[in-house]
């Protein structure tokens, strides 16, 4: 059934907020009835914003407000940190239209509402998180879930939201229980893509559903690892210390772009000041022609436990 026909709003919950929603978000967890802090409904939306800041290739983004193009799918306006409104293209299907909500567009949500937000996958490790940071393709996801293959809880994926509890302590939220993965990544977790469903229509990569093995609750940080490739056969662990590692942060922000949008960056920057004072990171390099998954999981397990 086309979500258009719906008209009640459903409730879910996830990065710590409880959403109502016109489209269903089988990904999410369901959430009780109480206080709303986004609302996501389908609505007219302007062609462009007049006292845009930025202008990107598919979005334009003003103070509070970003609007996101997606040809063939839809139209995103993210507001105040509080509300998305979506004009969907007549012939998407839901697939299409939930894969860009829940990726840049509650991106852009969470820095609307001064959350630090990382392009990072996070796992669970004896009750405090560890998260892999990297550019698209570098393989947080992959190595979350070969993590979880060892029994460790998946805290999110690929979208890491940190913000601070009222002791001050930088702790990352769950996001949804749901990874997403290429076939290849698949075959190296030897998962059967069979039952799996595409997060687009064209598009193979699949939805890996967590199941029980989901953290719950936030979670301190423990240590963050950022993911490179190099051109050596070697896997390598080296600590950032000092001011790169706000600079590694900062690059490692989720649409760092779209952070125009919201006005002014000091309170993104306090954010990953605070997270680099409190956690520390390493980065990890390993072969750009190999992935080693089973070295490169040894040589984190190894590095946490010393």
């Amino acid at each position: 059934m086309n979500s258009d026909a719906i008209t009640d709003k459903l409730r879910y919950r996830a990065f710590g907020l409880t959403l109502r929603s016109c489209l269903p978000l089988p990904e999410m967890l369901p959430a009780e009835s109480g206080s709303t802090d986004v609302e996501i409904e389908y609505g007219e939306l302007p062609a462009e914003l007049p006292d845009a800041l930025v202008r990107g290739v598919r979005f334009q983004a003003a103070p509070d407000r970003l609007l996101l193009q997606v040809d063939g799918v839809a139209r995103y306006l993210v507001s105040g940190g509080s509300r998305v409104t979506i004009a969907r293209d007549p012939a998407a299907g839901d697939d299409d239209v939930r894969v860009f909500l829940l990726g840049s567009v509650f991106g852009a949500l969470l820095h609307q509402r001064d959350d630090l937000v990382l392009h990072g996958s996070a796992i669970d490790w004896e009750g405090a998180a560890v998260v892999f940071m990297g550019f698209s393709g570098a393989g947080k996801s992959t190595l979350a879930a070969a993590f979880h293959k060892r029994g460790r809880p998946i805290v999110t994926d690929d979208l890491c939201v940190v913000r601070p509890d009222g002791l001050g302590r930088m702790m990352a939220h769950p996001g949804f229980p749901e990874a997403k993965l290429w076939l290849d990544s698949l075959n190296r977790l030897d998962i059967s893509a069979e039952g799996l469903r595409r997060i687009r229509t064209k598009l193979e990569k699949r939805a890996l559903p967590l199941g029980g093995a989901f953290a719950s609750t936030p979670l301190p940080l423990k240590k963050l690892y950022v993911l490179r490739q190099h051109n050596r056969d070697e896997l390598k662990l080296t600590t950032i210390q000092g001011p790169q590692k706000f600079a590694v942060l900062k690059a490692q922000t989720y649409r760092f772009g779209f952070l125009a949008g919201v006005g002014e960056k000091a309170g993104h920057f306090k954010q990953a000041l605070r997270l680099a004072q409190q956690a520390p990171l390493a980065a990890v390099q390993r072969s750009s022609g190999s992935f080693r998954l089973d070295e490169l999981v040894a040589l984190i397990e190894a590095d946490l436990r010393a």
